[in-house]
């Protein structure tokens, strides 16, 4: 969008740009019929995922009334602009204030006052505003504020059509852990505003990283310091509140923004009283966690892993002085790495795969474990006829899988870049004939990993879906229609070849994801149907690809889970596929040179879950 500055929009002159973003910019400008100035915020319509999201920000505004939410004068459409007029506000976002230095708890209280009520009637009205942050809240003056920027809200009654994508929306330095596994709540803004005010409180975030899937990994995994850490004048009333607002589970946050605010005024008021308040309420939800415990151990059941999140308060200090175990437990957990196993992300575009469900399990074996008495009369014929099964339906296909495996054994490669290819294109027909492997193992790896283990610290590991363990890397993929990545937290890639062992032990499909910028990468992954693929996501695109070489049957692909090699060279907008050290194909994009790497798995319906197992990653510098 070029400088606009001097043109007219209607009766609206603009003056100059005040700033731009992803999707808008944002100018000065003067309303010639009402003699004042304003703030315009425009788009091109040329862009229909932003205009959607621009105009879901026109119609939460329109329905939100509100002396601390930012008022529109108008909104209207001029060529190929839409644009929403505003209210000027010359002192600037909580932002800029912040950059001059922490506030004072009471002058805090006073702004966390107007931004919760702006959002406590926001909820109220069925809208999640999910983009709470310094830099969205405008000051008339540094006593005035106003909630603004309704651009990725969501009404409640449209939550289904919203959230299909499984795409996360937000910033990740002001982004509920709980967004990993569902969609925006009231409990997910209010934990934005929770670091808001420690933010306003120690002028720092609680979550800083690299990149912002490292920033949202550590609000998965790691405890926030108490805000007293940065501050000591903060008294330990405050640290509790906030540290209660941050909770990773939103059972125990406070249940409204004016709840969070009456405690914060409890907390400066009556430290104390609010200090007991506080023990009084950990205490309450312990007993609550040991009850449902023991109701799951004696109903034999195990606890769901994605509910096993910090079962202590997250401020030690609040637990009572019967539970010295649970301090101890809290304190050996492992300090967070970075990068989250987020974003999740759906995928409907792609018809579904149909796997071959596993054997139902045999009737006689249903009947001993119904009635176990029946075991003593087991007789040799019996014994026999297992015996019989086992050799035919286990011994000779295990055969057949060794022959496959020992007579199609990848062979080592080394990396040249100039090996023989196939005439690259935008959408690129696989290379269906066997080349030749490329050379890349007679230089000396940037990494060389054969991840029996996650000693170095290299890769994102959590409990349910990023796992070492039996000397491999899992990806386990815990829902339909889902995309799981795993990434390596370091170094970034452009020019690189990547080259890693993958078996497809339950699921669609497995491989990596390429150069991740946010929601763009590239995705080259093999299925269930030994089939392989290669696209492009774009950022704001949901559930939709763009095919680069659509799933094609290759031979080249081992059966049954055994592993398959997987090398890409990706050199500047070429992309070179092997399997097994048989090229497989090639195509030219250009639109992401560099970004993140991360393992992945996938799911399609009917699968409700999957697997790929990871082993001897390499990556390969091209200068």
């Amino acid at each position: 969008m070029s400088d606009l500055a001097g043109t007219h929009l209607g009766h609206y002159r603009l003056i100059r740009l005040l700033g731009k973003g992803g999707m808008a910019e944002v100018y000065l400008a003067y309303d010639e019929e009402k003699q004042r100035e304003v703030a315009i915020k425009m788009i091109s319509g040329h862009n229909v995922d932003y205009l959607e999201r621009f105009m879901r920000e026109v119609a939460a505004v329109d329905k939100l009334t509100h002396k601390h939410i930012l008022p529109a004068y108008d909104y209207d459409s001029e060529g190929p602009w839409h644009y929403l007029v505003m209210p000027y506000m010359s002192a600037g976002t909580l932002r800029d204030l912040l950059e001059e230095g922490p506030l004072s708890p009471t002058a805090a209280l006073e702004l966390l006052e107007q931004i919760a009520s702006a959002l406590q009637f926001a909820h109220e009205q069925g809208i999640i505003h999910r983009d709470i942050k310094p830099s969205n809240i405008l000051l008339r003056d540094p006593h005035y504020a106003y909630l603004a920027d309704f651009g990725v809200a969501r009404f409640v009654e449209n939550s289904n059509r919203l959230t299909q994508t499984g795409a996360l929306l937000g910033t990740p330095e002001y982004m509920a852990p709980d967004l990993a596994e569902g969609p925006a709540t009231s409990s997910t803004d209010i934990y934005a505003l929770g670091i808001v005010l420690y933010q306003m409180l120690t002028g720092l975030l609680p979550f800083v990283a690299e990149t912002p899937l490292a920033v949202y990994w550590k609000q998965i995994r790691d405890q926030p310091e108490p805000p007293s850490q940065h501050q000591p004048s903060l008294s330990p009333a405050i640290d509790a509140v906030i540290l209660r607002a941050l909770e990773k589970d939103p059972r125990w946050r406070f249940h409204t923004a004016l709840e969070l605010v009456e405690a914060f005024r409890q907390a400066i008021e009556k430290p104390e009283r609010y200090l007991t308040y506080a023990r009084k309420h950990a205490r309450s939800r312990l007993r609550q966690e040991r009850k449902t415990a023991a109701r799951l151990t004696s109903a034999g059941t195990r606890r769901p892993l994605r509910n096993r999140r910090s079962t202590p308060p997250s401020n030690p200090s609040l637990l009572p002085d019967a539970t010295p175990v649970a301090v101890k437990a809290r304190e050996r957990r492992p300090v967070a790495l970075t990068l989250p196993p987020l974003p999740i992300r759906r995928r409907t575009t792609r018809r579904a795969e149909v796997e071959t469900p596993y054997p139902a399990e045999p009737l006689t074996q249903q009947i001993v474990r119904e009635h176990p008495h029946i075991r003593r009369r087991q007789n040799t014929t019996v014994v026999s006829i297992v015996a019989l099964g086992l050799l035919l339906f286990v011994g000779l296909p295990m055969s057949y899988m060794y022959y496959v495996f020992e007579t199609h054994r990848p062979q080592a490669t080394t990396l040249s870049v100039a090996t023989p290819s196939v005439q690259a294109t935008q959408q690129a027909q696989p290379q269906t004939t066997a080349g030749p492997a490329p050379t890349i193992t007679s230089s000396t790896p940037l990494l060389n990993d054969p991840m029996s283990a996650n000693t170095p610290g290299r890769w994102t590991e959590d409990t349910s879906h990023c796992v070492f363990a039996g000397g491999s890397y899992h990806v386990n993929v815990l829902q339909t229609n889902f995309l799981q990545p795993c990434p390596l937290l370091a170094p970034t890639i452009d020019n690189a070849a990547v080259q890693i062992e993958v078996s497809l032990r339950s699921g669609s499909n497995a491989g990596m994801m390429l150069r991740i910028q946010g929601e763009g990468f590239y995705d080259f992954e093999i299925t269930n149907q030994r089939q392989f693929f290669l696209r492009r996501h774009d950022p704001g695109k949901g559930s939709s690809y763009t095919s680069l070489i659509p799933p094609t049957a290759s031979s080249a692909i081992l059966p049954g889970g055994l592993p398959n090699t997987l090398l890409v060279i990706a050199n500047g907008a070429n992309f070179k596929l092997y399997i097994n050290g048989t090229m497989v194909g090639e195509a030219t994009d250009s639109t992401y040179a560099s970004g993140q790497l991360a393992l992945s798995a996938g799911t399609l319906a009917p699968l409700r879950g999957g697997e790929g197992s990871f082993t001897n990653f390499k990556l390969f510098k091209i200068s």
